[in-house]
C-alpha cells in the first residue's frame, strides 16, 4: 500500500468511513475452539504497521518512530496459544462471598512475566483480606458478544473486554487491574469509590505529547474535548459500576472506537481513548490520592509510600 493511500484511509477515519488498521477478517463467533485461536493469533502476526507508522509520523513529535510502532504493534505479537508447550488459553472464575457483587478482572497472553505476576496477584488478593469474585484470562482472548475477536490486535483494547465478561457473570462492580500491581492496603477503598461515584480510574495532568495529531483529531471531533484540558486517565487501574447510565455509554462508544482503530495509535492507546469517553461521558472525576507507587518489592521509595498511605505498587515488569 502506497504511502499516500495510506494517509487518506487514516485521514477518512476523521470523517467515519471504515477501514481499521488493526482487524482480521473472523466470523462472528462467541465460542473459540483452540485452532480458532491458533488461526486468530497467525492473523495477527502478519500485520505489519511499520509502513502506517512512516507514513502518518509527524515532525516534531516528542516519541521515536520505534516507540510509537512498539506501542500499537503490541497486541500483534501476543501469545494467545502454544499447544507444542501446552500453553492452551484459560479462563478462570474464582467465586467469593455469594451476596458479594465485586470481582477484581485480570488478563494477560502468555508473554514474558506476565502469566506469573498474574497468579501471584491473585494469591496476594487474597492474603490482603479480599473476599469478592476474581475473574481473569491466561492466554486467549476475550470475547464477550463473538466480535471482539477480530479486534484482537487494538493495543490493550481487551481490559474493557473483560470488564464485560466480568458482568455478563453477574458482577456490578468491576475492577481491572495489570498483573504488575500488587495491592498494599485492603480494596475496600476502590470499590467504595465504584459504589459511590460509579468508576474509579488514576488520573493527572493533560497530557497531549502522547497523541499525533492525527489521532488527536479524530478523538476531539468525535466526543467534542478538548485533550489540552481533559485529565489523562492510567491504564492500570480502571473499576466500573456497569449498572451506571453513564459508564454504558462509555462502553457504547468504546466499541465505535475499536471498530474504527485509528483512536487507538498513540504512545498510550487504551489510555488517550479513556481519556476521552470519561472527560465526554462521566459527570465528574474526582481525583485519588496516594493510588500507585512504581518500583521494586525493597525500594526505599516503597518504605516511604507506605507511609504515606499508597494502595498499590506497580511491579517491574
Amino acid at each position: 500500500m502506497k504511502k499516500t493511500l495510506l494517509i487518506t484511509l487514516f485521514f477518512h477515519a476523521l470523517w467515519g468511513e471504515a477501514w481499521n488498521p488493526f482487524e482480521i477478517d473472523f466470523p462472528q463467533k462467541k465460542e473459540l475452539t483452540h485452532d480458532d485461536y491458533e488461526y486468530v493469533q497467525n492473523q495477527i502476526r502478519e500485520k505489519n504497521l511499520e509502513e502506517l507508522v512512516e507514513s502518518i509520523y509527524p515532525s516534531g513529535y516528542p516519541y521515536s518512530k520505534n516507540d510509537l510502532l512498539r506501542r500499537i504493534s503490541s497486541f500483534t505479537k501476543q501469545t494467545m496459544i502454544v499447544k507444542e508447550k501446552n500453553l492452551f488459553p484459560q479462563v478462570v472464575h474464582l467465586r467469593g462471598d455469594f451476596s458479594d457483587c465485586r470481582c477484581i478482572v485480570l488478563g494477560c497472553s502468555y508473554d514474558k512475566s506476565y502469566p506469573k505476576l498474574l497468579l501471584e496477584l491473585v494469591q496476594g488478593l487474597r492474603e490482603i483480606g479480599y473476599k469478592g469474585g476474581i475473574y481473569y484470562r491466561l492466554g486467549g482472548y476475550p470475547n464477550p458478544t463473538g466480535e471482539e475477536i477480530r479486534f484482537a490486535a487494538v493495543p490493550y483494547a481487551m481490559k474493557m473486554f473483560m470488564l464485560i465478561e466480568a458482568h455478563q457473570l453477574g458482577y456490578p462492580h468491576v475492577l481491572w487491574l495489570d498483573c504488575s500491581a500488587w495491592p498494599l492496603k485492603p480494596l475496600d477503598y476502590c470499590f467504595e469509590r465504584i459504589e459511590k461515584e460509579g468508576l474509579i480510574v488514576e488520573s493527572g495532568r493533560a497530557n497531549t505529547q502522547v497523541l499525533i495529531p492525527q489521532t488527536r483529531a479524530i478523538l476531539e471531533k468525535t466526543f467534542g474535548m478538548d485533550f489540552s484540558k481533559a485529565p489523562h486517565v492510567a491504564g492500570w487501574l480502571i473499576g466500573f459500576d456497569m449498572q451506571a447510565p453513564f459508564v454504558k455509554r462509555i462502553f457504547q462508544d468504546y466499541y465505535k472506537m475499536v471498530r474504527q482503530g485509528t483512536p487507538f495509535i498513540s504512545i498510550t492507546p487504551e489510555e488517550s481513548v479513556l481519556t476521552a469517553l470519561i472527560a465526554k461521558h462521566a459527570p465528574c472525576l474526582p481525583t485519588h490520592q496516594n493510588l500507585m507507587i512504581a518500583g521494586k518489592y525493597h525500594d526505599a521509595r516503597l518504605m516511604e509510600g507506605r507511609e504515606k498511605g499508597v494502595r498499590f505498587l506497580i511491579r517491574s515488569h
